[in-house]
C-alpha cells in the first residue's frame, strides 16, 4: 500500500468507474485521493489544516448506506431514486458549510468528485459502484490518518 500520486487531481476521476466497472486504476485513485483529503505533506506526517474530517463526510456516507439498505429490501430503483437525487444537495450543503470556514479545504475536491460520480449513476448497479467508490475513498482516508473531528477555530479557543 502506497500513495503513488501525491498531487492527484479531481480530473483524474473517470466516469467509467461508475458506469462500467471499478478496476485497479480506480483503487489507486481511491488510495491517492483518500490520502489527498488528509492534506498531508507525506505519509507519516500529521493531517493538514485543510484536511477533511470524518464528521464532515459522515452524513453523506450514512445516506448512501441507508439507500443501500432500501435497495436491498423491497424498494426498487424507481422508488429509491428520489432519495438518491436528494443526495446531491446534501453533498453541496456539507461542502458549503466547510468551505465557508476554510476556503482551501479539501472538501471542495471531494464535492467535485462525488458530484461527477453522482451524475454517472443510472440504476442499481452504477449506484453500487458509487457506494463502493465513496467507501474506498473513506477507507483510505482513515488509513492515512484523517482528522476525527474539526479542530476549534482560534476564536473558539479563547
Amino acid at each position: 500500500m502506497s500513495v503513488k500520486n501525491r498531487n492527484i487531481k479531481v480530473s483524474d476521476f473517470k466516469d467509467e468507474w461508475i458506469t462500467n466497472q471499478i478496476d485497479g486504476q480506480c483503487i489507486q485513485f481511491m488510495e491517492d485521493f483518500g490520502f489527498s483529503l488528509c492534506d498531508k505533506k507525506n505519509e507519516n506526517g500529521r493531517p493538514g489544516f485543510n484536511g477533511v474530517t470524518i464528521s464532515q463526510v459522515r452524513n453523506i456516507f450514512a445516506e448512501v448506506k441507508r439507500l443501500e439498505v432500501q435497495l436491498g429490501g423491497e424498494k426498487t430503483w424507481m422508488e429509491a431514486s428520489t432519495n438518491f437525487l436528494m443526495l446531491r444537495p446534501k453533498i453541496a450543503y456539507s461542502a458549503a458549510r466547510v468551505l465557508s470556514q476554510k476556503r482551501q479545504s479539501k472538501m471542495g475536491d471531494l464535492k467535485i468528485v462525488l458530484e461527477q460520480a453522482h451524475g454517472c449513476v443510472t440504476g442499481v448497479d452504477s449506484f453500487k459502484r458509487f457506494s463502493q467508490l465513496l467507501e474506498g475513498i473513506i477507507a483510505y482516508h482513515k488509513v492515512y490518518g484523517c482528522l476525527l473531528y474539526t479542530s476549534p477555530s482560534p476564536r473558539d479557543r479563547g
